[in-house]
């Protein structure tokens, strides 16, 4: 069976060719941008199109890429290359490319924005510890979602491209409560175990265009691409209930009493308004987030933005709380 490698967005599958067989595969490799890390095998029969849609064989979510921006095929030790018209440009090795562009093994393609591609040939071991690195790289060790760091790079990346194609944004932040507490009575393992389980239902929350970071301790990040205010608290609530419904079993490693360890959220939600930073919708997720936490905890507070001055009016926050577990 092929090995698969997931991220919130991409299924990259890899060839199962024996490395002893020294048989090699053409990939691309994302060196640089929103998706860094991310490998992309490209078939020998046909050519490939890269792009800002969902739709392109190979999309890339970088606001400076075009929705159609160029294609490639496999030919021979190396690939063909060419631009579709994009508005930015495609450039191999530092020269726009004018017409079909031949790549060979190393080549480096820049997409006009902040992606950088490598090609190159590699083999199924090749393949495993590229994608290795950029796991150590990109994903948080514990949980297996992005790390705080790859959550400010997509966000200044999603950002730019909600304003300027003035799309609807959501940004969410989602805390477990009084999670200190579940460290105290079963330890800082179970505690570990139960932020796990927390990634798990937010995963299966979320569709496949979202992206899910660890925002740091055990509080979560999920940006919502085309999603106003009121989805964004439609999906805070569905994370809420999801979360409140599931549980993790406890066995301590010394021999100790097994546990069933629940635990619930609060979630802050703010839409990106036109004109605002990065730091002014992490901030207001994050006052949202407070909000929920003075409301009585497991709750969703969403949080509106205004354009001009930026600063929510907790007045007109919407809140929905979430009393027993459902």
């Amino acid at each position: 069976m092929p090995v698969e490698r997931r991220s919130e967005r991409t299924w990259t599958t890899l060839p199962t060719t024996p490395c002893a067989a020294g048989r090699r595969h053409a990939f691309l490799l994302v060196l640089a941008g929103p998706q860094l890390g991310d490998i992309y095998p490209l078939a020998s029969d046909r050519e490939l199109v890269i792009g800002r849609r969902d739709d392109c064989d190979l999309p890339i979510h970088d606001d400076g890429v075009s929705r159609r921006h160029a294609a490639i095929r496999v030919e021979g030790e190396g690939a063909l290359l060419r631009d579709l018209g994009s508005a930015n440009g495609t450039y191999v090795d530092g020269a726009r490319a004018e017409g079909e562009v031949r790549l060979a093994d190393g080549g480096r393609v820049s997409l006009g924005g902040a992606t950088v591609l490598k090609f190159a040939w590699a083999d199924e071991l090749e393949a495993r510890w590229q994608m290795k690195l950029a796991e150590i790289a990109l994903l948080d060790p514990l949980t297996g979602v992005f790390n705080r760091r790859h959550l400010d790079d997509r966000l200044a990346a999603e950002l730019a491209a909600a304003q300027r194609h003035g799309r609807s944004m959501s940004v969410l932040l989602v805390d477990v409560d009084r999670f200190r507490a579940v460290n105290e009575a079963h330890g800082q393992a179970a505690g570990d175990e139960a932020l796990k389980m927390v990634a798990f239902v937010l995963r299966g929350a979320l569709r496949r265009e979202d992206v899910l970071a660890r925002a740091g301790g055990a509080a979560f990040a999920v940006i919502a691409r085309e999603t106003t205010l009121a989805g964004g608290r439609a999906l805070g609530e569905r994370i809420r209930r999801a979360v409140a419904r599931s549980r993790c079993a406890w066995q301590p490693q010394d021999g100790g009493e097994a546990a069933s360890i629940g635990v619930k959220v609060s979630v802050g939600v703010a839409e990106v308004a036109e004109g605002r930073t990065q730091r002014e919708v992490m901030e207001s997720a994050g006052r949202a987030l407070q909000l929920a936490k003075q409301a009585g905890r497991n709750t969703v507070v969403a949080l509106p933005m205004a354009p001009a001055e930026g600063r929510p009016d907790p007045a007109q926050a919407a809140m929905t709380r979430g009393g027993a577990a459902p």
